[in-house]
């Protein structure tokens, strides 16, 4: 990889990581060039091939999210044992959001802890709506439904059923 391309991954990684929008690489290329022409004139070039373009910023962080994933993935399949912890809130928009976050061990007690998937939730919220989500998410990583040890949530009454109301 280039050192320009790995230039554009890291940019466009410290702009998702700071909830910065895509389109600011346009921006930081824009001080990057003003910079070289004050510090480096003669090396203006080399900053003008960084692709920082809005869709370039955005197949950058993409491409990172993907990755993650992967990465991800690979450990969850060593997971001795693993919890959940779901969350529900919801957005601006008044549009619920589930939070499933996942935390595994190895064993050899290698700690994994990550947010592993945020879904909108359209129309219904019930409990059948919740479980297809985090079904997902476990075909998505690969987990086992045998080596779940655990799930906690935010007190969200969609996930009690009638046997734990009482």
């Amino acid at each position: 990889m280039s050192a320009h391309a790995k230039t554009s991954y890291v940019i466009s990684y410290k702009i998702v990581r700071n909830s910065k929008p895509f389109s600011d690489g346009e921006f930081i290329k824009e001080c990057l060039l003003d910079s070289a022409v004050l510090i480096c004139p003669q090396k203006k070039e080399v900053f003008e091939n960084v692709p920082l373009s809005r869709l370039t910023v955005t197949r950058r962080i993409g491409d990172i999210a993907r990755n993650l994933e992967l990465q991800l993935q690979h450990r969850a399949v060593n997971f001795a044992f693993f919890s959940l912890a779901l969350d529900e809130s919801c957005d601006v928009r008044d549009t619920a959001q589930l939070l499933i976050s996942v935390r595994g061990t190895t064993t050899d007690f290698k700690i994994t802890e990550e947010l592993t998937a945020m879904q909108s939730m359209k129309g219904t919220k019930t409990g059948n709506d919740l479980f297809t989500e985090v079904n997902a998410c476990f075909d998505t990583l690969g987990l086992k439904w045998d080596k779940l040890a655990g799930v906690t949530k935010d007190g969200c009454p969609n996930l009690m059923g009638k046997m734990l109301d009482s």
